[in-house]
């Protein structure tokens, strides 16, 4: 089914703001009741390693197992009692999100919408910026994790960080890798190993409102923002994980992805039936 093209005018400035500032308070869950949290979803990129699929459908919104795969991003966030979650979106795939997930109700949340051409994650983070005056969690949209994130929420706050970035200490790297000696000869090798001591980011970050003053450093808050708060000497920590993480980003990916989600709908029908 071809996507028809929309016209970016006919989501107004004044739409935007609109969208975002109806996000009300709602008691948070007692595992996450010190400071309700808003959680920024970064869902507006184009998708480009899953051309011609994405000229079609936006990349959170292809269907796995049943649903478009952002379903299953808005529902982790709520299970940690997260209740008020605003959409950065981009102006051509913004009206397909809305249509689908509307004002959240039927998940149990509150989801607003912030809007920008795609010029890249922190400028995004940015624009929304305003609606922004406590901790926050920043969460990529096309990631799929088991992370702790209530857990993660209170080492952030233990560790009174600036920026807390979830990494995990179980994904495999997808190279084979190699140590060798001072002639060069192989001492070590090994395919696709899972390297504890270099976890790996997963996409999902808590944060102060200190963060976005580095938001200006570079259009990418992986590529430019956190390092430039690292090297700055700001609290930043990681969160270990040992859960792998999964994303949607390249073909390869994205049929892992529906393999665990459809396996994970199956052994949850499996349990329904005994329990019936």
């Amino acid at each position: 089914m071809h996507r028809a093209p929309r016209d970016a005018r006919a989501v107004s400035p004044g739409f935007q703001k609109a969208a975002v500032e109806v996000l009300i308070q709602v008691e948070d869950s007692p595992r996450n009741r010190e400071v309700p949290l808003k959680a920024f979803v970064l869902a507006g990129g184009a998708g480009t390693r899953l051309s011609p699929l994405t000229s079609y459908v936006p990349k959170g919104m292809i269907p796995i197992a049943g649903k478009p795969f952002i379903d299953y991003v808005i529902s982790y966030i709520a299970t940690h009692g997260i209740r008020n979650i605003i959409m950065l979106l981009s102006d051509e795939d913004s009206e397909v999100y809305r249509n689908h997930l509307d004002d959240g109700s039927k998940y149990g949340v509150n989801i607003g919408y912030s809007i920008s051409p795609r010029t890249g994650t922190a400028n995004a983070l940015k624009e929304a910026s305003g609606h922004i005056d406590s901790t926050f969690l920043v969460y990529y949209g096309d990631v799929l994790t088991s992370l702790d994130l209530t857990d993660m929420i209170r080492f952030h706050r233990e560790k009174k960080a600036t920026c807390t970035v979830a990494l995990s200490t179980g994904d495999r790297i997808d190279y084979g890798v190699g140590r060798v000696d001072k002639d060069n000869r192989i001492e070590y090798f090994e395919e696709k190993p899972v390297l504890k001591e270099y976890p790996v980011a997963i996409g999902v970050c808590v944060c102060e409102p200190a963060f976005l003053r580095y938001c200006s450093s570079g259009s990418d808050i992986a590529a430019n923002v956190i390092p430039t708060l690292v090297a700055k000497g700001e609290r930043v920590y990681g969160y270990l994980t040992p859960e792998p993480h999964h994303d949607i980003g390249s073909f390869k990916q994205l049929d892992e992805v529906k393999k665990i989600l459809k396996t994970q709908g199956k052994n949850q029908t499996k349990n329904t039936s005994k329990r019936d």
